[in-house]
Formats: C-alpha cells, structure tokens, sequence
C-alpha cells in the first residue's frame, strides 16, 4: 500500500464505523471519509477488519487507476483476534485511523470492544428502514452504556423519502448524537467505487457535497476543528 504524507497532527486521531447488521455502508462511509481526509492533507491510514476486505481492494484500485491520488496507508486485521485490535489501535505515524468492521458485528465482541475503547469516535452508518434502524438502536445503545462518543449517520438514503427519514431520526436520536446530513445514495457513488477514489475526490460527483458535510460534521465531532 501507499505510504501517507507528511503529518499535520501532534497525536493520531482514530474513528470507527461499524454497524450490528450487514449492509449500512460502513466500509462506504470509511472509504469517502478516508479520502476526503486525504485530499485534505492529512496523514491517513485504514484499517480493515472486514474479511471481505473491500476497503483493502478500493486501495488497490486507487493505486492501479489513481495513483496521483492523495497517498492513504492501508492495514488489514482479524476480526476475530482482540489483539489484532489492540495493535492496530497502537498505530501512532498517521494523522487520521479509520477502522472498519465486519458486517453485522456483535456488541458483545471482544474486537468490537477493544476498538470502540480505544477510539476518538464511532461512526454507526445505518439506512433509514425500520429493520436498519431497530438493528441500529441496539448498537448505539450498547455504546451509550459504555459511554463512548458516537455519531449516528443516515447512509444511502433514497430521494424523496422524507417521512421515512423523519421516523428514523426519531428512533436514532433517543441514543446517540444524530448527524444532521443524511447521505443520499447516488449512482456516482459507484463510479468514484471503480477506480478507488472518494466521492470529494471526484471533479464531479452528484453525492460529494453530501460526503463533504458528513466529513465535516465528523472533523468537528473528533476534535479536528475546521481545517
């Protein structure tokens, strides 16, 4: 993998996305982040705990068809191993960690723990049907009772589905902090996926701005300020 660039942080900041049900975009929500983060100057690295190994294959795309890109380190983890957790955490050369999660992990995982302690923040990426959203709750509230930071964030949303939105915000709110963009799912979204860059990364990207404010929201949320 590429090896990131020069640090503009004095200590490493880590964030998390995982999710208690397969499917909210968590490898998603790291990929666009990690980018924008990148394309932002910082010093950034991802984690892959996901056995798929999607966001490892999306750093393989990026260095194959986009290799002036903004550089991100890439690591892998076992899932299963709670030491693996504890080492990746270690990490201190980068700016910015992302740490992604296998589908559907169950709070009671030692990895899962681990990670959730040893980060700055947990992003819980979930859609807004009630199947997503009941799934979602549980996570978050396991997180609430070990009172670690969180941000809620509706991921992929259709167009136009305001009162479905509105029902999930009133479910999600009851448990942690709510990020006040919602995330729309856009065809563009796949064609930044094929060649291994982030929606902001892409000159036009329908969906960027969203990521953008999403990004930002969280660079707020972990301490990072404006910049």
């Amino acid at each position: 993998m590429a090896e990131g660039g020069t640090r503009r942080l004095k200590r490493t900041i880590r964030i998390l996305s995982t999710g208690a049900k397969g499917g909210p975009g968590k490898s998603f929500l790291v990929k666009n982040l990690a980018g924008a983060a990148a394309a932002n100057g910082y010093n950034v690295a991802v984690v892959d705990f996901d056995t798929q190994r999607t966001v490892t294959k999306w750093l393989q795309r990026r260095t194959q068809y986009c290799p002036d890109a903004a550089p991100i380190t890439g690591y892998e983890a076992d899932p299963h191993e709670a030491r693996d957790a504890t080492d990746v955490l270690a990490l201190d050369e980068h700016d910015i960690v992302f740490f992604d999660t296998p589908p559907a992990i169950d709070q009671s995982s030692e990895v899962l723990k681990t990670l959730s302690f040893g980060v700055d923040l947990v992003l819980v990426p979930t859609k807004v049907g009630i199947s997503d959203t009941e799934s979602a709750e549980t996570l978050l509230h396991a997180l609430s009772v070990w009172k670690r930071p969180t941000l809620a964030v509706l991921n992929l949303v259709k167009p136009k589905a305001t009162r479905v939105i509105g029902l999930a915000k009133k479910r999600l709110v009851r448990h942690a902090e709510l990020c006040a963009v919602e995330i729309g799912e856009y065809y563009d979204f796949l064609a930044a996926d094929e060649v291994g860059l982030g929606a902001t990364e892409m000159r036009k990207c329908t969906g960027g701005e969203d990521i953008e404010a999403v990004w930002g929201a969280v660079r707020r949320r972990a301490g990072l300020g404006e910049g």
